[in-house]
């Protein structure tokens, strides 16, 4: 949920004890330590107490905070979600702490904070590690005596809010470098939740590829049924830099991709594996090198998109250029497409215009 949006509605909260529905199929596991940490959830939703959730980009930080929402009493209060990473200064204290109308450049007309917005709910604040040094003091404020004061204002607000944060960063250095308190971080780390990177947590790579896969390929209406034997090796194999996020767009892009009812190694494509170079080129390779479809499964691709390529772009999450070349490769022209009574025998063969 972004900065300035609607609270999560009512519909998708569940009665304490149990996750939400939006929340429980998104947490599925096979290792016992992961299993072990879930089982802790349930009593740290109990308490009012703040939670400080870490762990690599892609480990399901947002996830596991939503999970504690939907198991506390507040599940039919707001969550909130706040990106510190994307806000600084000024900006940052209004957006939780809220101002008055002329209290800076910009200031039209008074606005409350999140911490308002939120009273008696759930407050997220995602990257907190990147949370601006000058707002540090108004956190530790709102969290040790329960109080906000908007930007250019000198009027005191109460808030009832149980703060969630999270990170990816290594706090104690941060500490060390004199970027984060070390006053609010006692305050957030009373409860830690330490999440472990997908490459840690064995067989549930298979698992979770599965959940994917069927989930996407209801989406997007494709036949694919399951795994061949490779593809399975591959995903265990694989480092998984970006996580349980890595996976999704990975099995996303290869449902989209297969032509049939296993997903194929050659379906998929990963980030490079990491090596040490005493060189590297300011051309450096792309993270990721999208796997080209068969000539009659682009056709059916564009064909769906109406000849749309920064449609087909933004489905597939690959350049537009990616896709021109591809279309070039198996000479297909675009505006074959574009017209509602094209044959298949009158695409292929042809050659697009450069």
């Amino acid at each position: 949920m972004g900065e300035g949006s609607a609270p999560r509605s009512s519909s998708e909260t569940a009665a304490p004890g149990g996750f939400s529905q939006s929340v429980r199929p998104r947490l599925l596991t096979w290792n016992p330590p992961f299993q072990a940490l879930l089982q802790r959830l349930p009593r740290l939703a109990a308490t009012n107490l703040p939670v400080l959730i870490t762990g690599e980009p892609g480990t399901g930080k947002e996830l596991v905070a939503e999970a504690l929402w939907s198991l506390s009493t507040r599940n039919s209060q707001p969550f909130y979600r706040v990106n510190c990473a994307l806000l600084g200064g000024e900006l940052a204290t209004s957006e939780l702490f809220g101002h008055l109308q002329g209290s800076f450049t910009g200031a039209a007309r008074s606005r409350l904070g999140k911490f308002q917005q939120a009273h008696r709910g759930t407050l997220f604040l995602d990257e907190i590690g990147d949370l601006d040094p000058a707002v540090q003091p108004r956190l530790l404020r709102a969290l040790e005596q329960g109080e906000v004061e908007p930007l250019g204002s000198d009027v005191t607000t109460t808030v009832d809010v149980r703060l969630l944060c999270a990170t990816n960063q290594d706090l104690p250095k941060l500490l060390a470098e004199g970027r984060f308190r070390q006053d609010l971080y006692d305050r957030l780390a009373v409860l830690l939740v330490p999440l472990p990177p997908l490459r840690e947590r064995g067989d549930d790579v298979l698992l979770l590829a599965e959940h994917f896969l069927e989930q996407e390929a209801r989406r997007y209406q494709r036949p694919v049924v399951g795994l061949s034997g490779p593809t399975r090796r591959r995903l265990q194999e694989y480092h998984w830099p970006g996580n349980v996020r890595e996976l999704k767009n990975v099995i996303t892009r290869a449902v989209l991709f297969s032509t049939g009812h296993l997903l194929q190694v050659s379906d998929m494509a990963f980030a490079p594996q990491p090596q040490k170079r005493a060189h590297t080129s300011r051309l450096a390779t792309p993270a990721f090198l999208p796997a080209r479809p068969s000539r009659e499964h682009l056709a059916s691709l564009i064909r769906a998109e109406g000849g749309n390529v920064s449609a087909l772009s933004r489905r597939l999450s690959v350049c537009s250029r990616t896709i021109y070349r591809w279309l070039r490769a198996y000479g297909l022209e675009l505006k074959d497409f574009r017209s509602e009574d094209t044959r298949e025998s009158g695409i292929l063969g042809r050659q697009v215009n450069s």
